[in-house]
This record gives structure tokens, C-alpha cells and sequence, in this order.
């Protein structure tokens, strides 16, 4: 059995609580809230993905400025939105007062995201996709009580929703505690930082990884599969209640999707390590595909169990391989700038899905516009496919072809 050092251990278990905290607020607690005080479908979308559409600006510079100030120093920033953010919404009384909030409580990612997965990656190249596999997992074992325990607090209580966002906000502060004990990185600069000279570093690896084409298209593919992960965060709860379901069964909905998340991420994860990541990522997408298609023709809760697993399965299959794919890409000095890159890319498809959807929604019904939300998806996957060459299966291809 593989032993880790407490450093990613405790990575493990901050991103764990910051996501367990942080998706209660996403999703069920948000769309539910925002719908109980009378927001339309696109405002909704729109509310939802708010969170996101501050990763799109932040994880860029975020990523860089960790590959100059040391990844710890992002990590504890993020950390304290993560602890403040579900505090902002006790007073809401109108829908328009979560748009702010939601930009808020989204910088914590933004700023967090990114400096985590490059210190993961960067502990070492060998087993690479599996480790991120397990930080990935832990994430998503957040993910997975998120809605589900924003889901069982509603039910119980009756819809009491400040009640659910002080629980939210208690386990960000938990998440704040626990990175404290975090040893500061030995990746920072020695000496006072020449900012001028910061500069010109960050417009040079950020021009870099931005002109890899591979990273470019990596980055790409990602966000199509985000477009369907921020619909489902955003509409799975409304659909829901739009078959008659309850708060609890939405909690279930989203826990089965995080029970194959998790479960797929290491194992996944280590498959990509042995035979490349491209497979692995392309199965992933067709599972979500799938899902997206089927969703919104099924009224059995039953049968939601079984497609919300398969949209898992795939988000656990796709997510730990790009991931590693990134990281196979670019040089070990730049891993914090391809990963807020790679995490701004992504985010442009998280924040835009729940605004297409909503559109969608209120001009058709949901299952055009999970349909056009799947068809994205695969038009990603066939430019992934037919562009990007996996580093893990072209090196020993050329290697035979040079008889070496």
C-alpha cells in the first residue's frame, strides 16, 4: 500500500471539507433557494453559475502567481472564502442579492483549485494520474455529501435554508483550520520578489502554455464535459421537483453521482497511467453523453439513480486523466500556470452551462436543452480525439520506430 506524506494527506482532507462545504451552497441549496424566492430559469442559470464565471477570471492568474509565490499561499486564501462565503447568504431576502454572493463564494475555488493540483502533480511524475486520482476523490467525497447533506437538512427541517448555509459555513471554517497545519512549500522565491520581473514571468508561461496547442484543446474538451457538469449541478434539482421528487431524493440523485465519481477517479486514474489517457477520457465523455440524452425522458427515480451514476462514472473518468494530461504537457516549472490555464478553460464551460440551460429551458423544456448541452460535449470529444496525441502512448510508438 502506497504511503503519502501529511502534506497531501492534508490536501486530501481540505479539499475535501472546502468542497463538501462548498457544494452544499452550489447545488441543492442554491437553484432551490433562488426558485423559492422567484427567480426565472435563466436567472437561476445564471445564479448558479456565478461561483464559476469568477474562476474564468481568477484561475489563471491564480495558477501563475502560485508557481511564483509558493502553492501554500493560494491555498490559505482560498481557504478563507471558503470559510466567509456560505455566511453571506443568512440575510438573503431577494434573488438578486445571490448574484454578488455567488462571485464571492467563487473566488474560493478560483484561487484554491489550481495550486492544489499542481502540488500534487508536482510530487512527482511517476503514479501522477493515480495521486491526482486519490486528491481528485477526496474532492469528490465532498462533492458526493454536499447535496447530499444540503438535501437530508431541507427535508428534515423543512426547507430551513439559513440553517443549511451555518452548517455550510461551519465545515469552511474547518477546511480553514486544517490548512493552517499545512507546512509552508519550499516553492517560493528566496529573496524579495522583483514584481516587475513577476510580470514579465507570468505573461511568458502563461504565453507558453497558452500557445501548446495540445493544452489549448486539452483544455477545450474539458470545458464541453463542464458545460454538462454545471447543467446537472444547476437543473438535476429542478427537474427533480419537476417529476414530483423531494429534497431527499435530489440529495440521493447527487450522492449516487459522487459515489461513482469517487469510486472511478483512482481507479481510472491508474488506468490512464497504464494505457494512456486518451481511452480513459474519451469513455468518460461518451458516459456523460449518454447521460445528458436520458435524463430528462426518465420521471423514475429509480432509472435517475442509474444515469446520475453514469454521468459520474464519467466526470471520474475524464477529470484525473486531463488532469495528468496537462501536467504530461507541460514543463514541471510551469505546472501552476497550465493548471489555472487549464482551470480557466474549464470554467468557461462550468459558468456557461447553467446559462445556456436556462435559456434553453425557458425557451423549449429540458430535454432540448440537455440535448444540445450532449451534442456539445461530443463535438469535444471528436476534436480531442482527432488533434491531441497522448504523450503516454506516442513516446514508445516513436521510440520502436527508431529501434531504440
Amino acid at each position: 500500500m502506497k504511503r503519502y506524506p501529511w502534506v497531501f494527506v492534508s490536501l486530501c482532507l481540505v479539499g475535501f471539507l472546502g468542497r463538501l462545504s462548498y457544494e452544499m451552497a452550489r447545488s441543492p441549496l442554491s437553484p432551490l433557494l433562488a426558485k423559492q424566492l422567484g427567480a426565472p430559469s435563466v436567472v437561476i442559470g445564471l445564479i448558479v453559475a456565478s461561483v464559476t464565471i469568477s474562476g474564468v477570471f481568477v484561475k489563471l492568474p491564480s495558477g501563475a502567481l502560485s508557481d511564483q509565490f509558493g502553492f501554500r499561499r493560494l491555498l490559505v486564501a482560498g481557504t478563507v472564502v471558503k470559510m466567509v462565503g456560505p455566511f453571506l447568504y443568512l440575510p438573503v431576502n431577494a434573488f438578486v442579492e445571490l448574484i454578488p454572493i455567488r462571485l464571492f463564494h467563487g473566488l474560493s475555488t478560483a484561487l484554491y483549485a489550481p495550486a492544489a493540483s499542481a502540488w500534487v502533480a508536482s510530487m512527482g511524475s511517476e503514479n501522477r494520474a493515480h495521486r491526482l486520482g486519490i486528491y481528485s476523490a477526496a474532492e469528490n467525497f465532498g462533492i458526493l455529501l454536499g447535496p447530499f447533506l444540503g438535501g437530508v437538512i431541507l427535508f428534515a427541517t423543512t426547507d430551513n435554508f439559513r440553517l443549511a448555509f451555518l452548517v455550510s459555513g461551519l465545515i469552511g471554517t474547518l477546511a480553514f483550520v486544517v490548512i493552517l497545519t499545512v507546512p509552508t512549500d519550499q516553492h517560493r522565491p528566496a529573496e524579495r520578489p522583483d514584481y516587475s520581473a513577476i510580470v514579465q514571468k507570468l505573461r511568458k508561461g502563461i504565453g507558453e502554455i497558452i500557445s501548446t496547442r495540445a493544452i489549448v484543446i486539452t483544455s477545450i474538451m474539458e470545458s464541453a464535459m463542464f458545460l454538462g457538469v454545471g447543467t446537472i449541478q444547476a437543473f438535476l434539482p429542478l427537474y427533480a421537483v419537476h417529476v414530483h421528487l423531494n429534497t431527499l431524493h435530489i440529495g440521493f440523485l447527487f450522492g449516487m453521482l459522487g459515489v461513482t465519481s469517487i469510486g472511478g477517479r483512482p481507479i481510472m486514474g491508474t488506468v490512464s497511467d497504464r494505457i494512456g489517457r486518451q481511452l480513459v477520457i474519451l469513455f468518460g465523455l461518451l458516459c456523460c453523453v449518454v447521460a445528458l440524452l436520458l435524463i430528462p425522458h426518465t420521471v423514475s427515480f429509480v432509472l435517475l439513480l442509474v444515469l446520475s451514476a453514469i454521468f459520474g462514472l464519467g466526470w471520474g473518468s475524464v477529470t484525473p486523466s486531463t488532469t495528468a494530461l496537462i501536467a504530461d504537457l507541460c514543463k514541471e516549472s510551469q505546472l501552476g500556470s497550465a493548471m489555472g490555464v487549464f482551470g480557466s478553460i474549464w470554467d468557461v464551460g462550468h459558468a456557461t452551462g447553467p446559462i445556456l440551460a436556462g435559456v434553453l429551458i425557458g425557451f423549449w423544456s429540458f430535454a432540448p436543452a440537455f440535448s444540445v448541452i450532449a451534442a456539445v460535449i461530443l463535438l469535444g470529444a471528436l476534436l480531442f480525439a482527432f488533434t491531441v496525441r497522448d504523450p503516454a502512448t506516442a513516446e514508445p510508438a516513436g521510440r520502436l520506430a527508431r529501434g531504440t
